[in-house]
């Protein structure tokens, strides 16, 4: 099958960081139980066993993935990914902001970790050890992880939708597309993410409607993606694509 006959495929994230009242994160996840639409929630620790239990709660698979501060060291990431595994069993999934020795990424590895989503790529002098589909934002350079980039481009709006030839994140048959819908400030109301999400599932249902199919997919279903097994089906909603 061609590209063109592939949907683009669009993994929302969402961080939940301790510094959002725990109201806001709360208003957040029963939002995310309510839609067929899978979110990935970026939790730090303190939140991760609560957001996956609330997963659990409602008989999904928890669709989470670990917040790894940017600073820590060596010692403090090997008891974070330890203290993690027990907070939610079959973690697989974690986010960072910031460079990733290469030291970290064997570590990810061996803790059970297989895909990382992260703001910007270093080291890129140093090329992918296993292909990726082309103009995925995406690399290995280490067998059993994968490496993503992630953006916070805002819904497609008027423009977009009147101009054709308007920038749509994700619109290209066959792309790959990992938004960030936590915004750039300090949040403390659900509303603007809520928001945010509601927007690209009438932008994914509106395009699945009249230029080409769109599905959705967690973080932890990129490497069954890149593979080729695994993307999500999509019928004439968008909401089948869950």
């Amino acid at each position: 099958m061609g590209r063109s006959g592939l949907p683009s495929t669009l993994i929302i994230c969402c961080p939940l960081p301790m510094g959002m009242p725990q109201s806001t994160a709360e208003t957040c996840l029963a939002f995310g139980s309510r839609t067929e639409m899978p979110v990935t929630w970026i939790a730090p620790l303190d939140r991760l066993k609560h957001v996956a239990g609330r997963s659990a709660a409602t008989g999904r698979s928890p669709n989470v993935a670990l917040e790894i501060p940017a600073t820590a060291s060596r010692q403090e990431l090997r008891q974070l990914l330890t203290r993690a595994a027990a907070e939610s069993s079959g973690l697989d999934a974690a986010a960072i902001r910031g460079p990733l020795p290469a030291e970290y990424r064997r570590m990810l590895v061996d803790c059970g970790i297989k895909v990382v989503c992260r703001d910007r790529f270093d080291d890129t002098t140093r090329g992918s050890r296993r292909p990726a589909p082309r103009g995925w934002p995406c690399r290995s350079t280490l067998w059993g992880l994968w490496e993503v980039t992630r953006n916070t481009a805002t819904p497609p709006g008027l423009v977009s939708r009147l101009v054709p030839w308007g920038c749509q994140p994700g619109a290209v048959a066959g792309g790959l597309t990992v938004l960030d819908v936590g915004g750039q400030e300090p949040v403390t109301d659900a509303a603007p993410i809520l928001g945010r999400i509601e927007r690209w599932r009438s932008w994914a249902e509106r395009r699945n409607n009249t230029a080409g199919q769109v599905a959705f997919a967690s973080l932890s279903d990129l490497p069954a993606l890149i593979a080729g097994a695994g993307r999500l089906p999509v019928g004439g909603s968008v909401l089948k694509a869950a």
